[in-house]
């Protein structure tokens, strides 16, 4: 390597360092978004995600020491430098991407496994120095990278189920962006693979330029999904209701003339629940209300999530499902009322601002889903009915 290149891949490293410490600081000190300023984002995953941020910074310099000491021997120094990575990066990121997940709020212990395993490979080199340990070292890398991303697909498609049962509104709750972080990640770290498998200080170089850039975009979008992502209330699991159980065992046959045919408890709370919606929601046109979230609705009947969620579950439907058929139903009384009375219909993303949904993107999809048909393709149906 010439002094010239030692030197451009210096001030690379110190500006790619200097971008993403500035960013951890801006996550952990300021309180107010950058973008999306009209969110309240969740102030303990910025924290999160500053720290997640400290941490890789950690690790680029934990390989400074590692090229000083290790000048001598690559491949060792290969080694030592990919065990880092599995030790500290893969498991922050992992628990991070799973802390975006908002119904998480816990370090998950069985990250620690990546960890204690993660140390065997560079151990047996040390203990035998056998090549073969070094392959060992890059396909347990391998595995740990697909376990992660197995491990957050399955987090994620059971967060979408957390959000479908407990909120109407997605908007800026949906990880859409998630997607994109973990393939950018998995592409960065497959690349830095690559990297480390090289001996050409030219290939090296090359490749270390690559998933510098494109570790530097994944921060980035982190920046940007956390200041596009709103802050989730944690919802408690709340016990029954002592009064509905008395009202369920009276109803249900609790005394000695017990009928032949009884209905079940859940029989009864079931219909119970049906009447509240019908009275507390559906009469008193609830659900127009934007950001409304199970409690919500709970707390309007004077009921809590656990019969409610029985109650959805028993129509086959989720809380998602339900508020936005009401709020779908009522978009079209809007719309053909003002066809029968030979109006001008106002916008459609004022019609379905009107109807309770935050967003016009946010009821297209959810028209698509509920009815099975565009809105353009109803609007051409309705206006010939008319």
């Amino acid at each position: 390597m010439t002094d010239i290149e030692f030197y451009q891949y210096l001030i690379h490293f110190v500006v790619m360092m200097t971008i993403l410490v500035a960013m951890a600081i801006y996550l952990l000190v300021s309180k107010r978004n950058a973008f999306g300023r009209e969110l309240v984002t969740d102030q303990r995953l910025r924290r999160k995600a500053g720290w997640a941020i400290l941490i890789s910074v950690f690790t680029y310099l934990a390989n400074i020491p590692l090229v000083l000491w290790f000048a001598d021997d690559p491949q060792l120094q290969q080694m030592a430098s990919v065990t880092i990575d599995m030790v500290l990066y893969l498991p922050t990121m992992l628990c991070f991407m799973l802390e975006t997940l908002q119904d998480r709020r816990r370090w998950d212990n069985r990250l620690w496994w990546f960890c204690v395993i993660a140390v065997l490979p560079l151990m047996g080199w040390l203990l035998t120095r056998q090549t073969w340990w070094t392959w060992a070292m890059y396909a347990l890398y391998l595995t740990e990278l697909a376990t992660c991303i197995v491990w957050y697909i399955r987090a994620k498609i059971t967060y979408h189920r957390f959000l479908a049962d407990n909120y109407a509104d997605l908007e800026h709750k949906d990880l859409t962006w998630s997607w994109i972080i973990l393939c950018v990640m998995a592409l960065s770290l497959v690349n830095y693979l690559l990297m480390m498998s090289q001996s050409d200080i030219h290939v090296i170089m090359a490749y270390s330029y690559v998933f510098h850039v494109a570790d530097t975009i994944f921060i980035g979008i982190i920046v940007l999904y956390i200041d596009h992502q709103q802050v989730l209330e944690p919802l408690a699991e709340e016990t029954l209701e002592a009064e509905m159980q008395e009202e369920t065992e009276v109803e249900s046959g609790g005394t000695e003339n017990t009928p032949i045919a009884p209905i079940s408890k859940n029989d009864i709370i079931i219909i119970k629940i049906g009447a509240l919606l019908q009275k507390h929601c559906e009469a008193t046109q609830l659900y127009l209300q934007h950001d409304l979230s199970l409690n919500t609705v709970a707390q309007a009947c004077h009921t809590n999530r656990t019969y409610l969620s029985l109650y959805f579950a028993s129509q086959g439907i989720t809380y998602y499902t339900y508020i936005n058929k009401l709020r779908i139903d009522y978009f079209q009384s809007l719309y053909r009322k003002a066809l029968r009375e030979k109006i001008t219909p106002p916008t459609l993303q004022q019609l379905s601002t009107d109807s309770g949904f935050s967003s016009y993107n946010t009821f297209s999809r959810a028209f698509v889903s509920c009815k099975g048909v565009s809105v353009s393709k109803w609007l051409a149906q309705v206006s010939m009915e008319e």
